[in-house]
């Protein structure tokens, strides 16, 4: 059984960036994070290695989140995994 996105997200954000694992919300802004530009481009590109997907960065920004970017990671790497986030 493949880790759930979602789950690796969390990981990567909170070993990375300091991020209290405890009440992380999925739907929390990456500002809200304490993510500024440089932080989430450098989150972006640790995610990119990890999925073996190339992200706009636009199109993370329509939803910039955990959740959403999931999501967008889930469909970049086709509909297989497009269920696990769904």
């Amino acid at each position: 059984m493949t880790t759930p996105i979602i789950t690796v997200l969390r990981e990567l954000i909170v070993d990375r960036f300091d991020v209290p694992a405890e009440g992380l919300d999925n739907d929390t802004p990456f500002t809200a994070l304490g993510l500024d530009s440089l932080g989430l481009v450098d989150f972006m590109f640790q995610v990119e290695d990890r999925f073996q997907v190339v992200i706009d960065y636009e199109q993370a920004m329509v939803n910039p989140t955990l959740n959403g970017l999931a999501r967008l990671v889930a469909l970049l790497q086709g509909p297989i995994f497009a269920r696990q986030a769904a």
